[in-house]
């Protein structure tokens, strides 16, 4: 009986840590912050194929603002979305460098929101 227990316990551990989502959030979005910018970072996928996207804010012609908070929310919830580096700048800085990269032969789909004053 335990050994079953054991068993449904560790399926649904599995199971769980399969279907997760690659979510990441730097740095704190306080009472005074804004929102600076907002990306939808989407690329389809390729049969063995790894995806990858480098953003950068501010875009050309832009002023930056002081980074506060980078919130990065991957929308393949089944555990086969990408990942998300910070390559420069970030928190503290007013520039920042994101590089997102797909799981291969899978694509990826996230939203890229950045804080600050």
């Amino acid at each position: 009986m335990k050994s079953l227990v054991l068993a449904a316990v560790l399926v649904s551990f599995g199971a769980l840590v399969l279907s997760q989502s690659h979510n990441y959030f730097w740095g704190y979005k306080g009472p005074y912050d804004v929102l600076l910018n907002r990306t939808f970072a989407i690329k389809s996928s390729s049969i063995l194929q790894v995806k990858t996207m480098d953003l950068i804010y501010p875009l050309k012609g832009q002023l930056g603002r002081n980074i506060s908070a980078i919130n990065i929310t991957d929308q393949y919830i089944n555990g086969k979305g990408g990942y998300a580096s910070l390559l420069a700048g970030g928190i503290g800085y007013n520039h920042t460098k994101i590089h997102l990269k797909s799981q291969r032969g899978n694509g990826f789909s996230f939203i890229v929101e950045i804080y600050g004053r």
